[in-house]
């Protein structure tokens, strides 16, 4: 059965079993809302999801930080993401929300225990998941959401989610300072990663290792969440002798996971270009203070694009024909920088002259403003 049913099915299940719960909930209470900021104490973001779900709601996490300091600012994450976060300052504390129940239970009690100011859900569809916690653990809350559809009405405030809308993720993230009285317009978004010490220490290991560090570096990831989501090594060895040609000052470095890096070490081998590869054995942060120091990055995993963009370097990202994905997880605030297949399944129609017009785009582009 296609995969696409497979979920159809597994949502319309969790509705019917939850259907008398969703009876007997509270409906939200929009009197509530606008609420005074510094009668706020704690703020608890539910972002019990995936990794790059955590790192395009960090902006709106630093951002209240920044702006309230007095707000004690606590996340439950999933074990998936919670490294994004876990040796953040800004981040006052971690709970861990792991889907067994024997484990949970107790986190969502104490949770409730603390009675939260506000309660954040910024998972922009209708998440039951996200509903029940929300719930559970504010139940004196002020209760929060970002973008839903027929759940939002079980919120104090939420925005509506538009199948069709142009919002990206990271924006949706902001909308919480909407339920404060402030416009999201009017919040500094690029608020990175937090990157430990330890973490730069490696990116500093790396590039003293590496000739003539005056080179133009542009960043090639080759790994994704699956197959279906990358291009293969001769496509990027193309791409990579392709710039080479037509820019001699760039040096190229190979981003993979610990599992492409047989792939990377044959893209090398393809390249006529100066490349080199990131070390073995590097967390995701660690990754990121060597990103840090890219003057551009091509990738079709949108992870390392939000996170390469909160750092402003400049994107091109990969995508499939999926649009409301595309727009949802797009190189944020950049006027080029998105390559979409036709296929919605995957990239393999994206060719390398593909990527290779948009990259000039982007690099004309930001080389003028």
């Amino acid at each position: 059965m296609p995969p696409k049913i497979v979920k159809h099915i597994e949502h319309l299940f969790k509705k019917t079993l939850n259907l008398p719960f969703f009876l007997l909930l509270r409906k939200g209470d929009p009197s509530r809302i606008p609420i005074d900021p510094g009668g706020v104490k704690s703020v608890l973001f539910l972002r019990p999801d995936k990794l790059g779900d955590m790192i395009a709601t960090i902006p709106a996490m630093h951002a209240l930080k920044n702006k309230y300091p007095h707000i004690q600012v606590e996340v439950m994450a999933s074990p998936r993401n919670k490294g994004m976060i876990e040796n953040d300052p800004m981040i006052d504390r971690i709970h861990l929300y792991t889907k067994n129940v024997l484990k949970d239970w107790p986190t969502i009690m104490m949770l409730r225990r603390k009675r939260f100011d506000i309660v954040y859900d910024p998972i922009c569809h209708d998440s039951t998941t996200g509903l029940l916690l929300t719930k559970l653990i504010g139940n004196k809350s002020r209760q929060v959401a970002a973008r839903k559809l027929t759940l939002r009405r079980y919120y104090d405030y939420c925005r509506p989610y538009q199948p069709d809308g142009n919002d990206h993720n990271i924006d949706n993230g902001l909308l919480i300072f909407e339920a404060l009285g402030i416009d999201p317009e009017t919040v500094d978004p690029f608020l990175p990663v937090y990157i430990p010490d330890d973490s730069r220490s490696k990116a500093d290991s790396f590039y003293a290792e590496l000739p003539d560090d005056s080179k133009f570096l542009v960043g090639v990831n080759i790994s994704a969440g699956s197959s279906t989501r990358s291009l293969s090594v001769e496509k990027y060895a193309r791409i990579i002798n392709m710039l080479a040609q037509a820019h001699d000052n760039f040096r190229f470095i190979i981003f993979c996971v610990m599992e492409h890096r047989s792939n990377a070490e044959r893209l090398i081998e393809q390249c006529r270009a100066d490349a080199s590869m990131i070390p073995r054995n590097l967390s995701l942060l660690d990754v990121a203070a060597i990103m840090n120091r890219l003057d551009m990055l091509i990738s079709p995993d949108t992870s390392m694009v939000h996170i390469a963009r909160l750092m402003k370097v400049p994107v091109v990202g990969l995508y499939s024909g999926h649009r409301r994905n595309f727009l949802f997880w797009r190189p944020y605030r950049q006027k080029h920088g998105a390559v979409v297949a036709k296929n919605i399944q995957n990239l393999y129609d994206i060719e390398p002259e593909n990527v290779v017009d948009e990259f000039n785009k982007l690099y004309n582009y930001e080389s003028i403003v």
